[in-house]
């Protein structure tokens, strides 16, 4: 069917709250948005945007997800990498399997994310491609080698990216988040007490702020583009 969306924005690792908040903020502006992940959560009413099941490590699920997005919605403006691999593991205790399976959940799929949009937005000479990073793509903190290596892959890549597609006027971007994202994941993992604290005195992200961030690198104007920018709440020392 031909859709009366001028352009449209993939968001792959479209949880439920980062990537979430960026499908939305993209929806509010006039995108059709369509989400990717795995295991993609039950449709809710009132939900302005989809998401599909795909795994990013797999190249032709991919390309073909990006085909249709293409076909159904016209032309992806803006692309987000959201996915992220975030396992602790002493050395020790880092089998080949856990390092092998975290990088491609964070880089290989960044690979296929990149030559699946780089190439259509590049022909039409615009786009927006942000990866999302975390404090271990600049750092590997102890007992998280696995995740460490793969954010550090995952963050050399959009460098060599932004350098490829800048001249051909798509604009690579890099966002470090550095602190903890007030996420129903990290609720669990700190408990209520500690979360609550946290939450009080300012140490936690918003994901919607984080969205509007990203919607803000997509609105820059060639004659400014910023390659990596990094986020934290005030609170956060560093």
């Amino acid at each position: 069917c031909v859709c009366v969306y001028m352009a449209s924005a993939i968001i792959a690792g479209a949880g439920a709250s980062t990537g979430a908040a960026v499908a939305r903020i993209c929806a509010a502006r006039g995108l059709a948005v369509h989400g990717a992940r795995r295991r993609p959560p039950p449709q809710q009413s009132g939900d302005t945007f989809t998401v599909s099941a795909v795994d990013f490590r797999d190249e032709e699920s991919v390309e073909a997800f990006v085909a249709r997005v293409e076909e159904s919605s016209g032309p992806v403006a803006l692309g987000v990498h959201n996915i992220g691999a975030n396992v602790q593991f002493s050395v020790a205790e880092t089998t080949p399997q856990v390092f092998r399976k975290t990088w491609e959940l964070a880089a290989l799929s960044s690979l296929h994310f990149a030559r699946a949009l780089g190439a259509r937005m590049a022909s039409r000479g615009e786009g927006t491609l942000i990866f999302t990073g975390a404090t271990a793509s600049l750092r590997g903190a102890a007992s998280f080698s696995a995740f460490a290596a793969a954010m550090h892959a995952k963050r050399a890549l959009a460098q060599s990216l932004a350098r490829e597609l800048g001249p051909q006027g798509v604009h690579v971007a890099h966002v470090v988040i550095d602190g903890p994202v007030d996420t129903p994941f990290v609720r669990q993992l700190l408990g209520e007490e500690k979360y609550g604290l946290l939450k009080q005195r300012g140490g936690l992200l918003e994901p919607d702020a984080i969205a509007e961030h990203y919607w803000a690198l997509h609105q820059q104007p060639k004659s400014a583009w910023s390659f990596e920018s990094d986020l934290r709440p005030y609170a956060e020392r560093w």
